[in-house]
């Protein structure tokens, strides 16, 4: 009884399936057009009409250009966003301090550049930017790309003996972050925000993550307090190894203990603790900040560092820094660099922005970012910053603390101009391992991107090799090289897929009008002397005798089984034969899937159409794109190709067509059918 009430079930479900039961002629484009009085393609205008343009004032283009005299100064909600701001404004400060003095060891500058950077870069983007939730400021791979560059051409000891001569590393990071800066603007100008697409979500993934190897790589030094050298340039990480395995007897076990301590109370805390404490908190516990502090007092009231030769922080200056303009003469020098910081920069930074608007459901202006984030890193350049970016951490915490507006980020930079201001200097006892232990740390969601690659590549071989060539190339070879290498096989790879074309041979689903491809669908049949092929991809002068092999393959088939073909002769008194049946053959051509075609593409075409017309068959274009229809329409020379509006209408006319005698005129009168799907 269960069985029967299932099989009933099952019934009375199959038999409640919707249907389409329809009726109507048999079309090809032409009759469909004059019917339906489409117009022809000079006559046609757009179904939409564009609204009239607005005339915009002066006054309307200060406001787009500085959207905060909008969202700040005439709209700003002070009774029900300012307590919320000024919470994640404290939320991000507290971030942002350690941060801050760690990230500028990556940079090979001094600790309170990083405060610097939370400060003037920030209050630019808050007057400019139009995302309400990222945090500007130091950003790991920034600080390392910049450093490599301070590294090439600083001199080292400028900043103590002016007689040096050269330069120090702080002009030559503020020349990288003043022509980052002017790069950004231009590509302002020029509306270039859609250039940061060049990089790809997946390029992106692969060359954080090997940068991330890279920082960790560099921090080794800091972390055990090993006497080695600072390698750059190619073979940077596996150097480094070299050099720590060789070198690994001057380790520093003092060093050591204090950064295996550190890293375990921030991982411990991330993993088992941080979630517990932050849901009963009205804002994240500042961690870093903790340790940072704690440390400080540790080492203020003891003598373990000097006991132990551990590396302290040194002198820290107060006050905010003068303003200075950056060697003009360095600009050639690291031009190329700081056109890829730029590229990086605002590539990671629109993703982030990109992220929270659509989740917040909030708009975005791609090349207002660019003016935001241009003109942050021209102005932080004469105050001594490094080239700014988006930081994940300290946006999320902006985000989620409750911060509505960018005033939260003008509330942050008003915290660290007080810590510059009086409080900078308390940190002088700090020891350098506690900050590289903080980055480290920070590093540990980038680190562990690696475990993703044999998702990415399960789910794309080619997206699984832009990751794994730009992640690989990034840590054997140098950060530019990598990434350039990258973006070139990303590029490359897109290239090879636009040229590329398949081809495939439809059969009929039974009781369908549904044609779908015989190597996927078991059941579908092919239709008696039509062959029907569809082709899907672009259609042009790379292309093109592509396109020619495959369809002489699948037609080749075709002649092969139409060769064993019976022809029915009929002979009257013993006379020669007065009538030979023979059905006339077909291929109808699906180019629903076209692409694109261009001049080369085309005449390929006519000339495939016209070997097949030649070799006795008769030649359907169907579901042909307008797109593309009119042009292969006037570049076709082959005027006995039809063109159908579906592969269905192809088949249907070529059956009743057969079924005419084949010396009589055909009927030009559309025949009906009843099509049942």
């Amino acid at each position: 009884m269960i069985i029967n009430g299932v099989t009933d079930a099952k019934t009375e479900m199959m038999d409640c399936q919707p249907e389409i039961n329809t009726q109507r002629h048999v079309y090809q484009v032409d009759t469909l057009s004059a019917n339906n009085n489409v117009p022809a393609v000079a006559d046609r205008r757009p179904v939409i009409k564009k609204p009239p343009k607005k005339k915009w004032k002066c006054t309307d283009y200060v406001r787009k250009t500085i959207p905060s005299i909008d969202w700040l100064f005439l709209n700003y909600r002070w009774s029900q966003d300012f307590a919320e701001d000024t919470m994640a404004g404290i939320a991000v400060a507290v971030l942002n301090i350690p941060q801050g003095m760690a990230y500028s060891i990556l940079g090979n500058v001094e600790p309170t550049v990083g405060l610097y950077m939370a400060v003037f870069p920030v209050l630019v983007y808050a007057l400019l930017g139009t995302s309400r939730h990222i945090s500007l400021g130091v950003l790991s791979v920034l600080c390392l790309m910049t450093g490599k560059v301070v590294t090439t051409y600083a001199t080292e000891g400028a900043e103590d003996d002016p007689t040096l001569g050269g330069y120090t590393a702080i002009q030559v990071a503020t020349a990288v972050t003043l022509v980052a800066g002017l790069v950004q603007l231009l590509m302002y100008v020029f509306r270039l925000g859609l250039l940061c697409t060049v990089l790809s979500e997946t390029l992106v993934s692969g060359f954080t993550a090997s940068v991330a190897v890279i920082v960790l790589t560099s921090q080794l030094k800091e972390l055990l307090g090993v006497d080695v050298a600072r390698r750059h340039g190619m073979m940077q990480v596996p150097n480094t190894f070299f050099d720590f395995f060789y070198r690994f007897h001057t380790i520093n076990w003092a060093t050591t203990t204090v950064s295996v301590i550190t890293v375990t109370i921030l991982l411990v805390y991330g993993k088992y603790l941080k979630e517990r404490i932050n849901s009963r908190l009205c804002m994240p516990l500042p961690i870093e900040l903790i340790v940072t502090v704690f440390a400080t007092a540790l080492f203020q009231v003891t003598t373990i560092a000097q006991d132990y030769n551990m590396v302290q922080m040194g002198e820290i200056k107060s006050g905010l820094p003068a303003f200075e303009v950056p060697p003009i003469k360095l600009f050639p020098a690291v031009f190329v660099d700081a056109c890829v910081i730029a590229l990086v920069a605002y590539s990671i930074t629109m993703s982030l922005a990109l992220l929270v608007s659509e989740k917040l459901k909030y708009p975005l202006d791609t090349n207002q970012e660019l003016l935001a984030q241009g003109l942050g890193n021209v102005v932080g350049s004469f105050f001594s910053c490094l080239p700014s970016g988006a930081s994940p951490s300290r946006s999320a915490s902006q985000q989620t603390v409750g911060g509505k507006t960018q005033m939260a980020s003008i509330v942050s930079a008003a915290i660290i101009v007080v810590v510059l201001l009086w409080i900078g200097v308390v940190f002088e006892p700090l020891p350098r391992c506690v900050l590289s232990s903080i980055i480290v740390v920070a590093l540990k969601g980038l680190l562990m991107q690696v475990l993703n690659f044999p998702e990415i590549w399960r789910k794309s071989k080619t997206d699984g090799t832009v990751w794994m060539v730009t992640y690989v190339t990034v840590i054997m070879l140098d950060i530019d090289s990598g990434l350039l290498i990258g973006v070139v096989v990303s590029l490359l790879i897109v290239f090879i897929k636009g040229v590329l074309n398949e081809v495939h041979v439809l059969g009929r689903l039974p009781d369908t009008d549904l044609y779908v491809r015989l190597d996927l669908y078991a059941v579908a049949v092919e239709i008696p002397n039509v062959k029907i092929v569809r082709y899907a991809g672009s259609l042009n002068v790379i292309n093109r005798y592509m396109f020619k092999r495959k369809l002489i393959e699948v037609t080749r088939d075709y002649d092969d089984g139409a060769s064993a073909t019976t022809l029915t002769v009929t002979v009257i008194d013993g006379k020669n034969p007065i009538g030979v049946q023979r059905p006339a053959r077909c291929v109808v051509l699906d180019m629903a899937a076209l692409q694109y075609a261009d001049a080369a593409g085309v005449k390929m075409l006519s000339e495939s159409i016209e070997s097949l017309v030649s070799n006795g068959y008769e030649v359907y274009l169907a579901a042909v794109p307008d797109s593309s229809l009119e042009y292969i329409r006037c570049n076709n020379d082959v005027k006995s190709v039809r063109f159908f509006p579906t592969v269905h209408d192809a088949v249907v006319y070529h059956q009743c067509s057969n079924k005419k005698n084949q010396d009589s005129t055909y009927d030009t009168q559309p025949s009906k059918t009843s099509i049942l799907l």
